[in-house]
């Protein structure tokens, strides 16, 4: 019996000692690791802001594929949150949210583990060298309240000893997934443009093809020219309509020395002449990420680039053609275009 007390004594002596030493370690923990991606800052910036691709370079998802996934809130920013609940003891439940941003530079979050408590985190970015500098953080405090939670308080401080460690590993494994995904986009800066998500009608049209030199801006714009003359002579010919609408190009293939495109009018057609130059085509409904633009034919070029680098990073498939609306009276080079790259179904 006295060896028993004794041993309980001891016990007791040595579970003192813990909590009293609990009380002078941190009472807060920091983990951070960093990377650096041959990518712009905009493009990861855009990716860490996109919940909806979280588990596509998340150190966690492969613990547990099983595991639920929830979303909520926006589609991105502020507000998006992404819940998870898995059977397994690393992944366990919880929570994301956004909760602050700052263009191209940071995306901090709100971690909530239910009883376990809730941490901060955030990522930064910089260039350094032409490439984009990533650094992932996470801060949390550790309270020592009296209160019913005081015991999980104490091993709540023992363990952020330890954090550094178990989630450090966490975060070097995550980053490098993060640099693996992005480095599958187009190497553009995608900085300065907003792309808007719409729905496009299905739309009747009188194409003709063109197969261009971009070299040569005169031989453009004949031909051009020429087309268009072409399509609307046909219009009046055969009482289509639409032969003083704006006219649209549908390219098959643009790249540094030559532009393979159909020129397009809208028409209203039940039947379509057969064995003519003009050939009518049915332009399907499509979902489309599309931007405004004025300026010049270099400067759409780049622009529709950036288009289908956006999408890239958003992880939307894009679809063909690239659409080109252009105002009445406007022609192939400066003026005043309306681009859209329709997706692809979702199957």
């Amino acid at each position: 019996m006295r060896l028993l007390m004794r041993l309980l004594g001891l016990l007791l002596v040595l579970a003192l000692v813990l909590v009293g030493v609990a009380f002078v370690l941190p009472d807060r923990v920091h983990v951070e690791r960093s990377t650096t991606i041959a990518r712009p800052q905009s493009q990861i910036y855009l990716l860490l802001s996109n919940l909806r691709r979280f588990n596509e370079w998340s150190p966690w998802h492969a613990k547990d594929p099983a595991a639920r996934y929830t979303f909520s809130g926006p589609e991105q920013g502020i507000g998006a949150k992404l819940a998870w609940s898995s059977q397994q003891s690393g992944v366990g439940e919880g929570s994301q949210a956004i909760t602050a941003l700052k263009p191209d530079e940071s995306v901090s979050l709100l971690l909530d583990f239910g009883e376990r408590g809730k941490s901060n985190a955030n990522f930064r970015l910089a260039t350094v060298s032409g490439e984009t500098r990533v650094s992932w953080s996470l801060d949390s405090d550790l309270p020592l309240h009296l209160d019913s939670r005081f015991g999980w308080n104490v091993v709540g401080r023992y363990m952020g000893l330890f954090m550094d460690r178990l989630v450090g590993r966490d975060f070097e494994t995550g980053l490098a997934n993060l640099r693996e995904l992005a480095d599958s986009f187009p190497n553009i800066d995608i900085a300065g443009i907003e792309p808007r998500l719409v729905e496009l009608p299905a739309r009747k049209l009188t194409v003709v093809s063109l197969d261009v030199a971009l070299q040569d801006e005169a031989a453009l714009k004949r031909s051009w020219d020429a087309a268009l003359n072409q399509l609307q002579r046909f219009h009046v010919q055969h009482k289509l309509g639409g032969e003083t609408g704006a006219p649209l190009t549908l390219t098959r293939r643009r790249d540094a020395g030559q532009w393979s495109f159909d020129l397009a009018l809208p028409a209203q057609y039940d039947l379509m002449p057969e064995d003519t130059a003009v050939r009518g085509m049915l332009l399907p409904a499509a979902r489309a990420a599309q931007l405004d633009h004025f300026g010049s034919l270099a400067e759409r070029i780049k622009l529709v680039e950036k288009l289908q680098a956006w999408l890239a990073v958003k992880g939307l498939p894009a679809g063909e053609p690239v659409i080109e609306e252009y105002a009445p009276g406007n022609g192939p080079g400066r003026g005043e275009v309306r681009i859209s790259i329709p997706l692809q179904a979702q199957q």
